[in-house]
């Protein structure tokens, strides 16, 4: 490869005063041992073409990799030359590419200024056309107005001046119509029902009726769980509690009893009887203190001793009876 590189020269022919761009330059031939370096190169990769190694052994893995090394290193050599080349040919072309933008920069600067202009021209009257949009909706829309605000009807196309003022009033009154229409549907079919008043809220929010109805049983839906979790994490109801017995006995109604310590419930309600003439009730009685005093009775039904519990409660006596002979009750009492 030849060591040196022609170098080209871009030659700006400078004048007072020129419209357009005049540059004389000389094309370039670069000249290398491209031959010569072709038939070195393919001799020396010859000997490693197909080559195979045994990897399973050290001295082995050794040797691939300082073959590829090699092959590597002799590929880079090349390069870096290519690099050194290619940086020396390109120097007269960057600074060529440099002094055009130089120039150019000027003109943009002049053209960015007008650009400016244009676009405040543009934004100015894209205003003007959306506030007479605005006022026409605010008049054609009535009560609605006041309601859902222009900007969500506001199409951007209709700001251009191919769409054109009059199809823009069109399309806007064909969109404030349709949500009229379906704000008078959702009010027949849906209006005190529960959760309308997120229906309606998102109706006006996205002009849409479909994902009104969609809100409304989202709500419903977020409800229902919600009702569920409560559900579940309520207490259980406790059994409503028995009425307090004074001392050992329900006030006016059957003793609580044991019977072999077993508790009993009321005596079965009899069939009514004919009413006698009305006999006082008797009346508590008090002599002295009140002492803790045993009743014995020889035998008797159940039924008989709730007869006798209601007539010891209608005097203020309290108790509890025990079924069985004195010694057995006495042994159930200290145990």
């Amino acid at each position: 490869m030849s060591n040196e590189a022609e170098n080209v020269v871009a030659e700006v022919i400078e004048e007072q005063d020129a419209s357009s761009l005049t540059v004389a330059y000389k094309p370039s031939v670069i000249e290398a041992n491209f031959d010569a370096l072709e038939a070195h190169v393919r001799k020396t990769v010859e000997a490693y073409d197909g080559a195979t190694y045994d990897l399973t052994k050290k001295e082995n893995i050794a040797e691939a990799k300082h073959d590829r090394s090699y092959l590597n290193g002799l590929k880079k050599e090349i390069d870096e030359r290519r690099k050194a080349v290619k940086r020396e040919y390109s120097k007269p072309l960057d600074a060529f590419e440099k002094r055009c933008k130089q120039i150019t920069a000027i003109i943009d600067e002049a053209a960015d200024n007008i650009k400016a202009q244009l676009d405040q021209a543009e934004e100015e009257r894209k205003a003007r056309a959306y506030a007479k949009l605005q006022e026409h909706y605010e008049e054609f829309a009535g009560l609605l107005a006041p309601v859902v605000p222009y900007e969500r009807f506001h199409e951007p196309q209709w700001l251009n001046k191919t769409f054109g003022e009059i199809k823009a009033y069109e399309a806007l009154e064909a969109k404030v119509s349709k949500l009229a229409g379906d704000w008078e549907t959702l009010k027949s079919q849906f209006e005190g029902e529960p959760f309308y008043a997120e229906a309606e809220r998102e109706l006006f929010a996205t002009l849409d009726l479909g994902a009104a109805l969609t809100a409304a049983r989202k709500a419903a839906e977020e409800a229902a769980r919600i009702a569920e979790l409560k559900a579940a994490m309520e207490p259980e109801p406790e059994p409503e509690a028995a009425p307090k017995p004074a001392g050992n006995w329900y006030p006016g109604g059957s003793p609580m009893q044991e019977i072999d310590d077993e508790p009993i419930g009321p005596a079965p309600i009899a069939a009514p009887a004919p009413v006698p003439a009305p006999v006082a009730s008797p009346e508590p009685v008090s002599s002295g203190p009140a002492t803790p005093c045993v009743m014995l009775i020889d035998s008797a039904t159940t039924d008989q001793m709730q007869a006798i519990g209601r007539f010891c409660g209608s005097i203020g006596v309290s108790g509890v009876f025990k079924r069985g002979t004195l010694q057995q009750v006495y042994e159930r009492t200290i145990r």
